[in-house]
């Protein structure tokens, strides 16, 4: 088994691509809108401070690619761009870009991970 490495911008730039393909058309306009170069910015996981790859940023919130869950996720950022809120989810692109398409949202927010003892 392997062990666990963090995903590069590289291999996240990947993904995008690869997700853009599913997005309908509002969808990838609003990603292409508020896409960013994609760039490692700084989170704390469960206490523990690590980074994930921001790809997009409006106002102050990011979607970044969450490495250990393998997937998109919603989050605020403060104005160091540290990501505020650790999320679990495993959305694809086009899930967390409708938390930004007007009438569409995301589904629920049940609060960002918390560590289970």
């Amino acid at each position: 088994m392997e062990e666990w490495q963090p995903a590069t911008v590289r291999e996240v730039k990947d993904i995008v691509e690869r997700d853009l393909r599913t997005c309908d058309a509002e969808q990838a306009a609003t990603f292409k809108k508020y896409a960013v170069e994609p760039y490692l910015a700084p989170i704390i996981r469960y206490g523990k401070p690590e980074s994930v790859v921001v790809v997009a940023r409006k106002e102050d919130e990011v979607i970044y690619w969450e490495d250990v869950e393998d997937g998109f996720n919603v989050s605020p950022v403060d104005s160091n761009g540290r990501i505020l809120e650790h999320w679990c989810n495993q959305d694809e692109l086009a899930f967390a870009v409708n938390a930004w398409v007007e009438d569409r949202g995301l589904p629920g927010r049940f609060g960002p991970a918390t560590r289970v003892d």
